[in-house]
């Protein structure tokens, strides 16, 4: 039988995305977190991996720039990028902190709340963020998944959000440890629209415009715009683009390996 594991960001864990319409044909566990970056997204498919059996196993790569912090105090929010625990609370910082001041002053959170969190971000972003060490996160948390996946036979497939690896090649290239890392990467087995387009350009040049039913509250809406006469993600690919590119790109992929 087969059965699939999903992971990645809200690219994944959106309800109207391409993992979870895809419910209505497999079976399929979606461990996608919103917000989150690959070493959360790839570390939640690996634990779930080592306690189930799975004969698939699907990767939607995101930001690189996307990091996480931890603060000792548990605070009691159904903020998406908050994780509550019994003593601490897990943050996703999305790649910065600008998200998380807006949406405090949205919902009104408490000041010392607000603080906390903000702090703790921006501390982490001052004194701690390297972006040598976000790429060696993500390149070592795809190789060990890819282990982990041979290991248990499990066949996979690795694509990204939007173009994420362009912009980090000359870092990359420069370093040789993130170069060994690099070609450790077994990249047949990633789809990409292109020199490593993801979705997001799938989406555009196979003209999916709009935005996902959860953007469509934003002032603008967010979805595909025109920037600098190009069209240019914002936010979240459309439902239409999700559902596209699951019939046309996922189910064919899992049709033939399962031949």
């Amino acid at each position: 039988m087969t059965s699939i594991i999903t992971t990645g960001c809200s690219f994944t864990h959106a309800p109207d995305s391409w993992a979870n319409y895809l419910k209505e044909k497999y079976n399929i566990k979606n461990v996608a977190e919103g917000g989150a970056g690959n070493e959360m997204n790839i570390r939640n498919a690996m634990l779930d991996i080592h306690k189930n059996n799975y004969t698939h196993c699907i990767v939607q790569i995101s930001g690189i720039n996307r990091f996480e912090v931890v603060v000792d105090e548990k605070i009691n929010t159904n903020n998406v990028f908050l994780l509550p625990n019994e003593n601490y609370t897990w943050i996703k910082s999305t790649g910065d902190q600008e998200w998380w001041h807006h949406w405090a002053k949205e919902n009104k959170v408490p000041y010392e709340q607000t603080q906390l969190v903000g702090n703790a971000l921006n501390n982490y972003i001052k004194h701690c963020y390297s972006v040598n060490e976000q790429i060696l996160k993500t390149l070592m948390a795809i190789v060990n998944c890819q282990t982990l996946c041979k290991q248990k036979q499990i066949k996979q497939l690795y694509f990204c959000w939007k173009n994420e690896f362009d912009q980090y090649l000359d870092i990359i290239n420069s370093s040789q440890e993130l170069t060994d890392w690099w070609n450790q990467i077994d990249w047949s087995m990633f789809w990409f629209d292109g020199m490593y387009n993801g979705l997001s350009e799938w989406g555009i040049n196979n003209n999916h415009t709009g935005a996902l039913m959860e953007d469509a509250v934003n002032d603008p809406p967010q979805g595909w715009l025109m920037i600098e006469n190009k069209k240019t993600m914002i936010g979240h690919p459309s439902t239409e683009c999700h559902t596209a590119f699951a019939d046309q790109i996922i189910v064919p992929w899992v049709n033939n390996v399962l031949r």
